[in-house]
């Protein structure tokens, strides 16, 4: 029997959390089954991260291009509907945010008759707010037009949490497929003290993981940072992770004097070991779907202070929900206070278990097939 062919439309094959969770879902998908190729909006000249794996995997990558001009977007739209009529999928599976509406648009011209939709985000990326600005009218009616395409040219509305399915599809019914990673390797880690021997030494280890971008909030948690250290000095804050801001947070840093507290430590790919070796877990983020992240510290034993605006449906028991307008020094004094008292909070297993990248893939194949 021929095999399905399957198309995973995203950004590219970096370490953040959307595309660290396909690069998981490849990994472990049926490959007799499903033939897999992912559509990148990349320049052909830029390899991602993860590109090499994929094609490990004997599963293909087509790049695009890039998305950082104008006209590169108009050429993004016009190439997808060569790509998609040459390669004639099966199944195309939308991981683009808003962008979504102009891919599966492009599929539905192509003829292909499976187009899914994937929202990932609880909010836009896109800063909109009040007002009047022409940026600020352009960007509402981006969004706009961007969800009527969506909802025109699925046939499959799928999200990773209720809030991120009412973010992209007001009250259309959509399901969700719970955000997977692997638990065992984060469990092992724990288990066996496997810890990243560069971890800076201290008396109390905290840590965050993901990309630095304005979604994270980054510059909040310096703030937090520096108002624990007026309460204590003998922690670190071990942050995993690179992208736009990283800059900024290291002058930060630098400039209130948080140099033996924040070790800043890059793009990593050991990041169980990293947990492994703390005991608190930070995610002020200003808006998440269900971050794969979250589910890993959890899986790791850590206990997670987390954004109010951080869906619930992330937490198995492990997460304590902070409001963000309670500031740094309130977060601080609430980290703090976990800190001197002892406090454990504990995952419940049976809720993590829906959150296992088998569990994904189960409920991915489901979709696919039909069933």
């Amino acid at each position: 029997m021929a095999r399905i062919k399957l198309a995973y439309v995203t950004h590219g094959l970096s370490s953040n959390g959307i595309e660290s969770l396909l690069v998981s879902i490849a990994q472990r998908i049926d490959r007799e089954k499903y033939d897999v190729t992912f559509v990148l909006a990349l320049d052909p000249d830029v390899i991602p991260l993860h590109e090499e794996t994929i094609l490990s995997l004997g599963m293909r990558v087509i790049h695009v291009c890039d998305l950082d001009t104008l006209a590169k977007k108009r050429q993004y739209a016009s190439s997808l509907r060569t790509i998609f009529a040459r390669e004639r999928f099966d199944i195309v599976h939308a991981n683009m945010d808003l962008l979504n509406g102009i891919v599966l648009r492009a599929a539905k011209q192509a003829g292909i008759s499976r187009r899914i939709c994937h929202s990932h985000n609880s909010k836009t990326q896109y800063a909109v707010g009040d007002g009047m600005s022409l940026r600020k009218i352009a960007q509402r009616a981006y969004r706009f037009v961007m969800r009527r395409l969506i909802l025109r040219y699925s046939t499959d509305l799928l999200g990773c949490s209720d809030t991120a399915n009412a973010y992209m599809y007001g009250d259309r019914p959509a399901v969700v497929i719970h955000n997977g990673t692997d638990l065992r390797r984060f469990r092992l880690a724990r288990e066996t003290g496997d810890a990243a021997p560069e971890l800076r030494e201290a008396s109390v280890h905290l840590c965050t993981v993901g990309r630095v971008s304005a979604q994270k909030n980054p510059l909040f948690l310096v703030s937090v940072a520096e108002e624990l250290y007026k309460l204590r000095q003998d922690f670190v804050l071990h942050w995993a992770g690179t992208g736009g801001m990283l800059e900024a947070v290291r002058q930060a840093v630098e400039a209130r004097g948080l140099e033996s507290c924040v070790q800043l430590l890059g793009l990593r790919t050991d990041i169980p070991q990293i947990m492994a070796g703390c005991t608190y877990f930070l995610l002020p983020s200003l808006f998440e779907g269900l971050p794969v992240v979250l589910v890993e510290a959890q899986a790791s034993g850590l206990t997670c202070f987390v954004s109010s605006e951080v869906s619930a449906q992330t937490d198995a028991g492990g997460c304590r929900f902070l409001p963000l307008d309670i500031g740094a020094a309130g977060w601080a004094k609430a980290v703090d206070e976990a800190i001197r008292s002892g406090l454990h909070l504990a995952a419940d297993p049976e809720k993590m278990r829906l959150f296992d990248i088998a569990n994904t893939v189960e409920e991915l194949d489901r979709i696919y097939s039909g069933r």
